[in-house]
């Protein structure tokens, strides 16, 4: 009898499925193997999951904070597959469902507030329909914020510095600026920053031919207290254009020679859901963990 190989991720299904049950694997060399169907180890519930990552982030977990359930699941759910992303967009979630995974680890809110309670949308249809699709096919959606970014290293930080290559340069601990390893045009920079994010909504404000050494780090708050040090400064998500991005554009104008590159919260965050992925794979094999990017939300006409 012909042998025929299925995938590990099939394999986990139907075990996980009980379809296996009493089923002995021969292997190539025709030895009977142990039957793997109603091992305990060849299946995982999201409550175990969830567990797993309460102890390995190391943090004692919040009795107030956003990283809840969100949508119909349980905590009893046969954990199919793992999918860590950004956020649990539909094409994030229509993407788990073809990959075969159940368990959605999102970073943002899945109904598009910071609390994702729902709040205010009893009767929006779009709310109503992903809260549906998510019931229909049998997915867990826990979202995973708070605890982190409080971990240590912060898993978020950890991932962008990886993919921006900050991890390889010099860092001036005291002023919070790391040195490029050649002096660059802001212009060559922000093509640089880019195809590092894969993004087409890279914006910039300062001179293109201005030339950069150090760069920093910021957030999505208004900047104050004078120029950075940095010579150019990478933020994201604006929380007000008519503050921090004319703030910037003033500073630049008043003679300082700064430059500031503005992405999208996306990508300044998407990568650290890449590194949670690698970070839930040292501590549970017994289902495919996979990063599925929910990718840049803008594009642009030209």
């Amino acid at each position: 009898m012909k042998n025929k190989n299925i995938s590990r991720r099939k394999f986990i299904n139907l075990s996980g499925s009980g379809m296996l049950a009493g089923v002995g694997a021969v292997s190539g060399a025709g030895v009977l193997l142990p039957q793997f169907g109603c091992s305990p180890k060849s299946k995982i519930t999201a409550g175990e999951v969830v567990d797993r990552i309460k102890k390995e982030v190391a943090i004692p977990w919040r009795e107030v904070t956003v990283d809840t359930i969100k949508g119909a699941g349980t905590l009893d759910i046969v954990v199919t597959g793992i999918t860590t992303s950004f956020m649990a967009t539909l094409d994030v979630l229509k993407k788990s469902v073809k990959a075969g995974n159940n368990f959605i680890l999102a970073h943002e809110p899945t109904f598009w507030t910071n609390l994702d309670l729902g709040e205010g949308l009893e009767d929006d249809p779009l709310y109503a329909y992903k809260q549906e699709y998510i019931k229909e096919n049998g997915l867990f959606v826990h979202r995973f914020h708070d605890h982190w970014h409080a971990r240590r290293p912060d898993g978020i930080n950890e991932g962008w510095m990886k993919v921006m290559g900050w991890d390889t340069y010099k860092y001036d601990e005291a002023n919070k600026i790391y040195e490029l390893p050649e002096e660059i045009t802001l212009l060559d920079y922000a093509k640089d920053v880019k195809r590092r994010l894969r993004s087409d909504s890279v914006r910039v404000v300062g001179d293109p031919k201005l030339i950069v050494k150090t760069v920093g780090r910021g957030s999505n708050k208004v900047l104050r207290g004078g120029a950075p040090i940095a010579d150019v400064v990478i933020h994201y998500e604006p929380d007000r254009e008519n503050n921090n991005v004319e703030w910037e554009r003033d500073i630049v104008a008043s003679g300082q020679k700064k430059g500031f590159i503005i992405v999208s919260h996306n990508r300044r965050e998407e990568d650290g859901m890449d590194n949670c992925a690698r970070w839930l794979r040292t501590f549970i094999s017994e289902v495919p963990v996979d990063f599925i990017p929910s990718g840049d939300p803008f594009w642009r006409t030209t």
